[in-house]
């Protein structure tokens, strides 16, 4: 391989550094010429329009905030407690329930007993109460369709204006048909009193009430 040949009068390496010493020579010449130019510098400040500006700072009042008023207190009822040491207006209703107790008696039939004043039930008389108005008892459909008959025997209080103040059962056959509409009936029946001495008295008796399909229920009253 051949070797190549080289121009000393051209040879870069050399001139390189010769080039930059005289770059950096210049530059430094330049800055120094600037700076001797421009070394005094003059400050002024800012004058403004002229006119003064106000600026008002308004105070807010602090806002309350307003709170709802707290809700009417439920009204307590007091109840009556037979321990004195316990307040009445604390006290609450016994809410147990027994269910092995008995059922309370059913109330009386309507219209089975109007006792008045209290006075002694005579057994004898001299002069026997006698009916004078009779209301006929009212006969039972199921009865009616079945075409059952039945007697009811009664005993019955007449007081001393006449009037039957209770009715109750002695015997009635057959049973559980007729009794209601007997005791219903007779309540509304009306008496001449017995007597005694010729005094009213009130008097016990029993009293027969039939209900027959063919010849008819107890007569109308009169």
């Amino acid at each position: 391989m051949a070797t190549g040949w080289r121009n000393p009068k051209h040879d870069l390496s050399e001139e390189s550094k010769v080039v930059i010493e005289q770059g950096f020579a210049l530059s430094l010449a330049l800055i120094t010429m600037l700076f001797l130019t421009y070394r005094s510098f003059e400050v002024k400040a800012y004058a403004g329009t002229g006119e003064t500006e106000y600026v008002e700072i308004e105070e807010i009042p602090e806002t309350e905030q307003m709170k709802k008023p707290p809700p009417p207190q439920r009204p307590q009822i007091p109840v009556p407690t037979e321990s004195e040491d316990i307040p009445d207006d604390v006290t609450i209703m016994d809410t147990e329930l027994d269910l092995d107790a008995p059922p309370p008696p059913p109330p009386p039939p309507p219209g089975a007993s109007r006792k008045r004043e209290e006075s002694p039930v005579f057994l004898a008389w001299e002069e026997p109460p006698e009916a004078i108005k009779r209301v006929t008892p009212e006969y039972p459909p199921m009865a009616v369709k079945a075409g059952v008959e039945g007697k009811v025997i009664l005993m019955i209080v007449v007081d001393e204006r006449g009037d039957v103040l209770e009715a109750t059962i002695v015997t009635a056959s057959p049973p559980g048909i007729f009794e209601d509409a007997a005791i219903a009936a007779m309540l509304q029946w009306k008496f001449n009193p017995a007597k005694q001495r010729d005094q009213a008295i009130k008097v016990r008796l029993a009293y027969p009430i039939e209900f027959t399909l063919t010849t008819g229920r107890p007569p109308p009253s009169e």
